[in-house]
């Protein structure tokens, strides 16, 4: 079968022919990959930049924000319902947190990442997983479950924003416009928070006209007023100072740049900083709740579905506007 994968080897990235899973063994899934959702994680991986194969392989399947179809029945799933799987395996042995399923906060690092590092993803017809690392989608949901991987990242910020903060935080400033930015801010939005979403897109660019549909103030290149959760998406800096008394900020997007945390202030002002990356399964299931409660014109202008074959297009072109999606079939 067909599979998107990049050559260690002879450091490429191209269409290559792929071996058909093995026969799910008992507590596995054999899927049919319907959807691919693609990233900037996923474009910093096309140029070989912290990818790494299977142990004992020079290729790695990219693919890990998916959605698909179980192809036979496992319990608990049945024939023909849809999932979508989450990215980490644990280590081995595991640590504490692995071994309470919670294998986005591994404590060793020696975890697996399903068309990241060391495991092959999904960017192709066929798939085995466990059962246990598949999340239902329900029906109504499925034309924007390819959603879910990253919205539960975003759960996960919120979360730990809400959980940080000492009282009950109502303003947020979401840094970068990009479809992370964005699912940010519908989901503060969602949650009754006023977020302003501040970037370098021009005023007219189709994801500040999606900010300006959902009524979310948008400031390019300008400083917004204190709030009291700072959600940094865009990548490329982080505002500690954009923090009212009490703030927290999110590192939600990773950057090189060191964060200019000034100790006085962050203790004065009883300041907190996190970082987030990956997601367990309450933020999963976080992300199909505001999936179903964000208007769906505001998650279909994220969207643009294109055909596998256009796969250069979202990976070696100039940054897709919207989110591009590639259907496997």
């Amino acid at each position: 079968m067909r599979a998107l994968a990049l050559d260690f080897q002879h450091r490429s990235l191209s269409v290559v022919d792929f071996p058909e899973p093995p026969s799910p063994a008992p507590g596995q899934a054999l899927l049919e990959i319907h959807e691919i959702g693609i990233c900037g994680t996923d474009r910093e991986l096309a140029t070989f930049g912290y990818a790494a194969p299977p142990e004992g392989e020079s290729t790695l399947v990219l693919g890990h924000e998916a959605l698909a179809r179980v192809v036979h029945d496992a319990p608990p799933f049945r024939k023909g319902d849809w999932v979508v799987p989450m990215i980490r395996r644990p280590c081995s042995p595991a640590c504490a947190s692995c071994s309470a399923h919670r294998t986005d906060l591994c404590l060793t690092g020696n975890y697996l990442e399903r068309g990241i590092t060391r495991a092959h993803g999904y960017f192709t017809r066929f798939a085995v997983d466990p059962v246990g690392v598949l999340v239902p989608v329900p029906a109504a949901l499925v034309d924007v479950a390819v959603l879910a991987e990253p919205l539960s990242v975003v759960e996960k910020a919120i979360a730990t924003a809400l959980r940080l903060h000492p009282l009950s935080p109502r303003t947020a400033t979401v840094v970068g416009a990009g479809p992370i930015g964005l699912l940010t801010a519908f989901a503060l939005q969602a949650r009754g928070l006023q977020p302003t979403v501040v970037s370098l897109e021009p005023e007219d660019h189709p994801r500040v006209l999606a900010l300006r549909g959902a009524s979310i103030p948008y400031l390019r290149g300008r400083n917004p007023a204190l709030a009291d959760l700072v959600f940094e998406a865009s990548g490329a800096a982080s505002h500690p100072e954009w923090l009212a008394p009490l703030g927290v900020l999110l590192l939600i997007g990773a950057s090189e740049h060191a964060v200019p945390l000034d100790p006085i202030r962050m203790i004065v002002g009883n300041l907190s900083a996190a970082g987030i990356i990956n997601a367990g399964p309450a933020h999963f299931a976080a992300a199909f709740d505001d999936l179903a409660r964000i208007p769906r014109p505001w998650l279909d202008s994220l969207l643009l579905r294109r055909s596998f074959d256009d796969w250069p297009t979202s990976l070696a072109g100039p940054t897709p506007v919207p989110k591009p999606v590639h259907l496997m079939n």
